[in-house]
C-alpha cells in the first residue's frame, strides 16, 4: 500500500457507487459491498481496547500492533477517504438439525475428517480466493472514477473489519461476535479496500447503515432508518452451547478458551487439563453458528440465493485422507495437500497433534475428570 500523504481525493455520489457496483459485483461474485466514510469514530473502540487490555485476545499479538491504526487507519493513509467492505459467503447458512462434528454433534470416529474441520476452512485459501474477486471490483470501479486508488486487503491490515462492515450496514453484530445477515447468516468472509473516494450522501457517520450499497439479497423486507446495534435479543444459544464458556456478554469473547485458538492458533495446543472439550473438532469450531437461529433460517433462505463459490467446497483431494493419514502426516505431505488452504495455519505438527487429540477423545481417552 502506497504510504503517501498526496494522493488526492477524487468523488462520487453514494448513488453512482451503488449502480456501478451492480453491474461489477456479480460477474465475480462480490455478494456484498458498504462502505464507511473515513475518519470515522468507531462505537465499539472502548470495548475492544479493553478486550485487548484485559487479555481476551489469547495471545493474539498481531491484534496488539499497530493499535492507533486499527482505530484510525487515516493516521497511516491521510490520504483515505473512505473503506470498502466486502463480502463472500462461504456456506449457505447451517442446517437446524447438522450432525457435523464441528457443529458440536458427536460423531463416531470412522466419519469423514473433513466434517471435523470449521466449514470456513474446507475448500481454498480465502485469503487469495477473495482478494482475487477484490481486485476485480476495485479495477471495475478504476474504470469509471478516473484517478480512483484503492487498496484491498483481507485480514492483512490492520483494520477492524467487522465493525466497518456493521458500520457500512452489512449486518449486525451477535452474541457470538460474528458479523450476521438476517438472510444470509454469518458464513461469511470480509475483506476491505481503503480508498481516495469522497463518497458524497453517504448514510453512515459512526452509525451503523439498515443495508449496504450492494447487495444480492436485502438485510430485511422493510429496513428500518437505523440498524440495531444487536438482533440477538433474549437469545444464549451460542453461548450456552460453548462447551468452554468462551463467550460472555458483557465482555465478548475470550480467545483463551476457544477451541479455534487451541487447535488453530495455539502451537502448544489445547490446554491438558481441558484438552478433552475438543472433543471431535480437529481444526477450528463452528459450535456457536451452527446453533444460531439465524444460521438455520440462513439455510431455509439459501434454496433463493446464488450458489456459494465453489472454491469454498470442499477439495477432492481431500478425499484420498483419513483421520489416521493425518495423525501420521509427513511435512512434505502437509505442504501438498494444505499448502493453499486454510488448514496450512496450523502447521503440520499441529495437525498431527490435533489428529492424535481426536482420535483420543472419541476412543474415550480423554481427561474427563
Amino acid at each position: 500500500m502506497k504510504k503517501r500523504d498526496d494522493i488526492p481525493s477524487v468523488q462520487a455520489s453514494a448513488d453512482q457507487l451503488k449502480t456501478w457496483l451492480e453491474e461489477i459485483c456479480p460477474p465475480v461474485g462480490i455478494e456484498i459491498v458498504g462502505a464507511v466514510s473515513l475518519p470515522c469514530q468507531l462505537p465499539h473502540r472502548r470495548q475492544w481496547e479493553q478486550w485487548i487490555k484485559s487479555g481476551r485476545h489469547g495471545g493474539l499479538e498481531y491484534l496488539v500492533r499497530e493499535h492507533q491504526n486499527r482505530v484510525d487507519p487515516t493516521l497511516l493513509n491521510p490520504w483515505s477517504r473512505s473503506i470498502l467492505v466486502m463480502a463472500h459467503r462461504y456456506t449457505a447458512g447451517w442446517p437446524r438439525h447438522d450432525q457435523a462434528p464441528s457443529s458440536g454433534a458427536v460423531a463416531p470416529l470412522a466419519s469423514p475428517w473433513i466434517e471435523r474441520v470449521s466449514r470456513y476452512a474446507r475448500g481454498s485459501d480465502y485469503h487469495h480466493v477473495l482478494l482475487k474477486s477484490m481486485k476485480q471490483v476495485v479495477r471495475g470501479l478504476q474504470g469509471k472514477i478516473a484517478g480512483l486508488e484503492a487498496f484491498a486487503s483481507t485480514d492483512t491490515g490492520p483494520y477492524l473489519e467487522r465493525e466497518y462492515a456493521w458500520l457500512a450496514g452489512l449486518g449486525f453484530l451477535g452474541h457470538n461476535q460474528c458479523l450476521i445477515h438476517e438472510k444470509l447468516g454469518s458464513g461469511v468472509f470480509l475483506g476491505v479496500a481503503l480508498t481516495n473516494l469522497i463518497i458524497e450522501d453517504l448514510p453512515n457517520a459512526g452509525i451503523p447503515a439498515a443495508d449496504a450499497l450492494y447487495t444480492t439479497t436485502a438485510r430485511r423486507r422493510r429496513p428500518p432508518e437505523m440498524a440495531p446495534v444487536n438482533m440477538c435479543g433474549s437469545c444464549t444459544r451460542c453461548i450456552d452451547a460453548c462447551p468452554t464458556n468462551a463467550l460472555d456478554l458483557s465482555k465478548g469473547m475470550d480467545a483463551n478458551l476457544c477451541l479455534s485458538s487451541w487447535s488453530i492458533e495455539w502451537r502448544g495446543g489445547a490446554p491438558p487439563e481441558s484438552a478433552h472439550l475438543q472433543g471431535g473438532l480437529l481444526f477450528g469450531c463452528d459450535i456457536c453458528q451452527a446453533v444460531c437461529p439465524w444460521n438455520n433460517r440462513a439455510e431455509q433462505h439459501s434454496q433463493e440465493e446464488l450458489p456459494v463459490n465453489d472454491s469454498y467446497q470442499a477439495l477432492p483431494g481431500h478425499n484420498e485422507l483419513s483421520l489416521q493419514d493425518l495423525e501420521n502426516i509427513s511435512d512434505e505431505d502437509f505442504r501438498q495437500h494444505f499448502r493453499k488452504t486454510p488448514i496450512w495455519r496450523c502447521h503440520p505438527e499441529g495437525m498431527r497433534r490435533n489428529a492424535a487429540l481426536v482420535r483420543k477423545n472419541l476412543s474415550g481417552g480423554g481427561n474427563h475428570d
